[in-house]
């Protein structure tokens, strides 16, 4: 094994044990090892901005004055400096010009990202489910299709149905009526459904990243015997 391999390889067993510390209730080395992951991170972000936005989209044309991409880099030249200015001219409305930008654009994208990649995707599954084709097979009721869509159906409106009533009730005092809280219970049961699955999902992939850790140390130890 090359030497460098075999110095990575100690670098990582080091770490993992030292944040293994923290289950023995060792804070010292836990911490050190969680500010070595923010150093290189960030480190390694600054690094990738430099080198894939910086200089390609804001030096390099710089230095192609007075074409057109060279006046077009002046405009993110100058909100850079406005954002520069705002650590030190917190008060100035002008300084938070660059950062009302960012954030109108940022949101933006969210939402579109969100409508197109997740809600219209989402309604146009709900309503292809209650396509003739699926839920009729061979000139009989497809009752297994059938009960997928309409509890699909029952899940989103529950679930719509509970936030809105939430807000509601919290806003205006209502008597509460049984159908109405029925259909909030449905709700919560899908949300807690919800979660719950996110939750094995998150576990689970931290449960992987604990035995590739594992092994990674065991075969460190293999090394040397």
């Amino acid at each position: 094994m090359p030497k460098l391999d075999l110095l990575l390889m100690f670098a990582g067993v080091v770490l993992s044990l030292i944040v293994f510390s923290y289950l023995l209730g060792d804070k010292l080395f836990f911490g050190i090892s969680m500010y070595l992951l923010v150093g290189v991170t960030t480190g390694y972000a600054a690094v990738v901005l430099l080198k894939r936005v910086l200089l390609p989209m804001l030096v390099m044309p710089l230095m192609d004055l007075p074409t057109i991409p060279g006046l077009l880099a002046l405009i993110p030249l100058l909100l850079s400096l406005l954002l520069v200015w705002s650590l030190f001219k917190k008060s100035s409305k002008i300084a938070t010009l660059p950062l009302n930008i960012l954030t109108g654009i940022l949101l933006a994208t969210a939402i579109f990202g969100i409508v197109r990649g997740t809600l219209a995707p989402q309604l146009l599954s709900i309503v292809d489910a209650f396509d003739p084709k699926l839920v009729v097979k061979g000139n009989l009721p497809n009752w297994t299709a059938i009960f997928e869509a309409f509890m699909m159906l029952l899940g989103v409106i529950s679930v719509l149905f509970f936030f809105h009533h939430r807000n509601k009730r919290d806003k205006v005092y209502e008597s509460p009526r049984p159908w109405m809280e029925g259909i909030k219970v449905v709700g919560q049961m899908f949300i807690g459904i919800t979660f719950g699955a996110v939750f094995v999902g998150l576990f689970s992939t931290g449960l992987i990243a604990l035995i590739a850790s594992l092994e990674r140390i065991i075969d460190f130890v293999r090394l040397w015997l």
